[in-house]
């Protein structure tokens, strides 16, 4: 398998997988437009149409597969990207703007690509979120449906932009549960081989609206500091800085406080 980290303004972004099924090269998340690069692959597997994610793939010009509802939405990006700007702002320019793709595919929960590749749906970071459970190598392309991994930090954190819901990111956690997995595959950053990875990101998911419901009505800032004592990922994800990393991180706390608030 071929790993590709995606740079943007020197900082770590995105990461693709390249690998060869069946005698078809494939590329999981191949990054944003404004990264795009000519790849010597035939088609494209997003786990999300979020334009750090899929946003070169109409560049790339190659089948590409998403959830089926959300189709319409990498054919003519147009409404995409406008609806990225408001909500992202600067960053959404820094990622680009997708071009139209006609050869873009729809898959459901369940359906098998190439005969090796499996696609389930998985919403909870995206209503059309997908993972790909790859058969022959054992190993699961988990998106952004299982946080973001910095091998070099030692830490995970949630990915939970609004709108979150709690239940169905939990319930697309324990749908891959079962699955037999040796190697998986975060696009924030690189794969690991610690399987349990996934269940300890459950857990710390239900720690943070411990933290959280205490009292969901806090700012972002005051969340922070809360977390940051009670979950040594986020107190290093915060000493370690950088742009995109504290962008994540604040847009995932966001995410629980407007749950929490919602809920309440």
């Amino acid at each position: 398998m071929e790993v590709i980290v995606k740079r943007l303004e020197g900082v770590p972004l995105v990461t693709a997988y390249v690998f060869e099924v069946g005698g078809v090269r494939v590329v999981v998340d191949p990054g944003p437009a404004s990264l795009f690069e000519p790849m010597d692959v035939d088609a494209v597997l997003c786990t999300h149409i979020h334009l750090d994610h899929c946003g070169s793939a109409g560049h790339l010009g190659k089948p590409t597969y998403v959830h089926e509802r959300y189709t319409r939405h990498v054919a003519d990006p147009s409404k995409l990207y406008e609806s990225s700007r408001a909500v992202l702002g600067v960053f959404a320019e820094k990622f680009g703007q997708p071009r139209p793709n006609e050869a873009v595919m729809g898959v459901a929960d369940g359906t098998r690509l190439f005969d090796a590749v499996d696609a389930i749906h998985t919403p909870g970071h995206a209503p059309h979120h997908v993972m790909y459970y790859y058969r022959d190598e054992k190993a699961l392309f988990v998106g952004d449906g299982a946080g973001v991994h910095i091998p070099e930090l030692g830490v995970v954190v949630p990915t939970t932009p609004p709108p979150f819901k709690l239940d169905v990111y939990l319930q697309s956690l324990d749908k891959v549960r079962g699955l037999d997995v040796e190697k998986i595959c975060f696009p924030h950053y690189h794969c690991t081989h610690n399987v349990e990875i996934l269940e300890r990101h459950r857990e710390q998911v239900r720690a943070w609206v411990e933290v959280l419901q205490q009292n969901p009505h806090m700012d972002v800032e005051e969340a922070l500091r809360a977390l940051a004592k009670a979950d040594e990922n986020v107190e290093k994800v915060l000493a370690a800085g950088g742009l995109y990393l504290d962008f994540y991180l604040r847009f995932s706390v966001l995410g629980f406080l407007d749950y929490l608030r919602g809920r309440g």
